[in-house]
């Protein structure tokens, strides 16, 4: 397996950091040569990860292509290489089609996307990928949960849910403050929430339960957990999630 990638940012770097630390079979990866410290950082990790001198060079030297450009390059970047139709293409560029990356690439073996998110390095993240597609299951599957979907409807959704990292640690922030207000250190409350919030990451993942099952779970009658629970579904709190959510939907579908 000859693995490239064009574009070396952060999702790159997480990938391939993730293939070597679990031992993912492969022949070699190449790398393109722009996010040049990244780069080297990553070559220095194993011989078997090298840079190219520029992104055709990444091409003429892998069959497994992994496009990892911002969207508002990929046309320019894209528009410059020659592609094989030995590659199998995984895109990791947001918002632009299967469809629009054949237009780009032209004539290629396979053209499927996915969403790799940056803890896959650690081998705990979730990658979406669509259309289901066995190399790219066999490379993320080593890295976390690899989810399959059948059409890019389903696979906007799933890139929108992405879109509550940010909230997830202000909702954490929200609980250090407060008990900062108790008169905890900062530092003491941080370190209780980010213990906390791994067990109860690991529940989801020990069992697959419906998300229901475990709120009920959680819950006694007349206790402290449902009464948050209970405070916060009178005032609508989770619903804002959805109507957020469908607004990204939204934006992702070029629907505003």
């Amino acid at each position: 397996m000859r693995l490239g990638f064009i574009g070396t940012g952060t999702i790159t770097q997480a990938v391939v950091t993730g293939l070597l630390r679990f031992g993912v079979a492969f022949d070699h990866i190449s790398l393109s040569p722009r996010n040049a410290e990244t780069a080297a950082g990553l070559a220095a990790l194993a011989g078997r990860v090298r840079v190219c001198s520029n992104n055709q060079e990444v091409l003429e030297t892998s069959d497994i292509v992994c496009l990892a450009v911002v969207p508002q390059f990929a046309t320019d970047v894209l528009g410059e290489l020659r592609f094989d139709s030995r590659h199998h293409v995984i895109s990791f560029i947001a918002g632009i089609s299967i469809d629009e990356v054949h237009r780009l690439v032209g004539i290629v073996s396979k053209v499927v996307r996915a969403i790799p998110l940056p803890a896959v390095a650690e081998g705990m993240g979730s990658t979406a990928i669509c259309p289901a597609d066995r190399v790219a299951k066999s490379l993320f599957s080593a890295l976390g949960e690899a989810v399959e979907v059948d059409d890019e409807g389903k696979f906007g959704a799933l890139s929108a849910v992405t879109a509550t990292m940010a909230s997830f640690f202000a909702v954490l922030e929200a609980q250090a403050s407060w008990l900062v207000r108790q008169g905890l250190d900062y530092d003491a409350a941080r370190s209780f929430l980010s213990g906390y919030c791994v067990g109860l990451a690991h529940e989801t993942t020990r069992t697959g339960k419906p998300f229901t099952e475990l709120i009920e779970h959680c819950m006694t009658p007349g206790g402290i957990n449902e009464q948050v629970h209970g405070e916060l579904s009178k005032r609508g709190t989770y619903s804002q999630f959805g109507d957020a959510l469908d607004r990204v939907l939204m934006r992702i579908e070029g629907r505003v």
